[in-house]
């Protein structure tokens, strides 16, 4: 009977690099000379990837890209060209990094998920002559597989706010190397102090990237409609198909890193003006129908429910009643941002995600054209959610 390679694979990664390097050099090491962005944080790494994807793909570059593995099937997240790579490639290199599994066993210990993930997408894009490849972290520490790759540049997002603040920044910050730039739009006193303390003893040049140097001039249910400050690529006013009014802060990161990679790659104006229009990230203030109105998002704490609600506020309200559907396994968290969203809707249910194929298809029976329902939950749910409702449409 077959194996599956992925079987074998840790869930929680243990410290150190080691089982990158076996991984890496039992592929042939795939990440030598393949040009690499990082990006890193906790709030917004995979709308940063998603715009940096669609744009080097507007400029005629080759791109891959690996996620975070937030999927049923943790392959979707290495994708190239916009679409997942083959289950049937990824297991192959994976099956071809692991043998001997002895060697891991009595070595270095058994790979965790993301790292076979990096090391299988590093293999299939220099196999594939790609031209840049985008990786995001996922642990958020100094051992996160994406720090052991040489890369042109790293970014880091907004870190996660509250007590664990300092340690999250200093841990992030533990990815800056030598001679490599990192970007960040994490600009709180005390995430700053950490992060520049952490550069400056690794010798690597930390930029400020100002949060607000892209603006949200016009947000309607068709498209946002934004303007750098700086502007580096005399833009002027661009369209966005993200509703999210919460992604000013990502975009402004992303602005700063094409900039920075200006010169080495063939970037040009229409190319960053296309990509921005065009970048679709499924589970982020998505909106899956029209009349009635629906929109999911894979907010799963306070701070992406802050998100929706600021989005929210700044969208032409629809004269219907407002329906909040949270589907969420941790109860605290699913308490917190119910408390936190209830002023914003006329009535909030929580569902089990058992429960999503019975629910959702009578709450939509109760919806009239001008109503709008927000659900909110893990990207997995959402996925059946959209399942639901194309059947039900």
């Amino acid at each position: 009977m077959r194996v599956n390679p992925w079987g074998k694979l840790a869930h929680k990664p243990a410290p150190g690099f080691d089982r990158m390097e076996l991984l890496l050099s039992r592929l042939g090491h795939p990440e030598e000379g393949l040009p690499v962005v990082q990006v890193a944080g906790t709030h917004g790494k995979s709308s940063v990837a998603l715009f940096l994807e669609a744009v080097f793909s507007a400029a005629g570059l080759r791109t891959g890209v690996c996620t975070s593995p937030d999927f049923s099937d943790p392959t979707e997240a290495v994708r190239l060209q916009g679409e997942p790579v083959s289950p049937l490639v990824t297991s192959a290199l994976l099956s071809a990094a692991l043998e001997p599994w002895e060697d891991f066993v009595f070595g270095p210990g058994r790979p965790s998920l993301q790292e076979a993930l990096i090391a299988v997408a590093l293999a299939h894009f220099a196999r594939t002559r790609t031209d840049i490849a985008v990786l995001e972290a996922s642990t958020g520490n100094r051992w996160d597989p994406t720090n052991f790759v040489r890369r042109w540049l790293s970014l880091l997002t907004r870190v996660e706010a509250g007590e664990r603040t300092v340690s999250l920044a200093w841990e992030a910050a533990k990815m800056a190397r030598p001679g490599i730039p990192v970007l960040t739009t994490a600009l709180e006193d005390e995430a700053l102090e950490a992060m520049a303390r952490a550069c400056r003893s690794s010798g690597a040049a930390l930029a400020l990237v100002d949060p607000a140097d892209v603006e949200l001039l016009e947000l309607c249910w068709d498209r946002a409609v934004w303007r750098s400050r700086s502007d580096p690529f005399d833009l002027g006013p661009f369209e966005t198909k993200f509703l999210g009014a919460y992604q000013a802060a990502n975009l402004s990161l992303t602005m700063a890193a094409l900039a920075e990679l200006f010169g080495g790659l063939p970037l040009t104006r229409e190319a960053v003006r296309e990509g921005l229009s065009r970048a679709r990230l499924p589970g982020r203030f998505e909106l899956v129908h029209r009349h009635p109105w629906i929109v999911v998002d894979a907010a799963q704490d306070e701070a992406g429910a802050q998100a929706v609600k600021d989005s929210l506020d700044r969208l032409p309200p629809l004269p219907g009643r407002r329906t909040l559907l949270l589907v969420h396994i941790e109860e605290r968290l699913g308490r917190d941002m119910e408390d936190l969203l209830r002023p914003a809707f006329h009535r909030v249910l929580r569902v089990p995600p058992e429960e999503l194929s019975l629910r959702v298809p009578q709450i939509l029976r109760g919806l009239f054209e001008e109503d709008l329902l927000v659900i909110l939950g893990p990207h997995s749910a959402l996925r059946e959610v959209r399942d639901v409702i194309g059947r039900t449409s």
